[in-house]
């Protein structure tokens, strides 16, 4: 892992995180924040580089985002 990634996360495509989101404004500020630029501070990505299960919500800054179930 190198400090100050560029570009695109190379997990982008299959993040199951998007899955979470409804809302394409809240989509987009952390894909701004994390998937877009600096992905190597992403708990996403930290996790899958040291090959340990990344929990759907387990959001990039490493909080847990609570999901209500319909």
């Amino acid at each position: 892992m190198t400090g100050g990634s560029e570009g695109v996360c190379p997990n982008k495509a299959t993040c199951a995180m998007y899955s979470l989101f409804t809302m394409a404004g809240t989509l987009r500020i952390w894909q701004d924040n994390y998937c877009n630029t600096a992905f190597d501070r992403c708990e996403r990505y930290k996790r899958t580089e040291r090959g340990e299960r990344v929990p759907k919500e387990l959001m990039p800054n490493g909080k847990t985002l609570t999901v209500q179930k319909k």
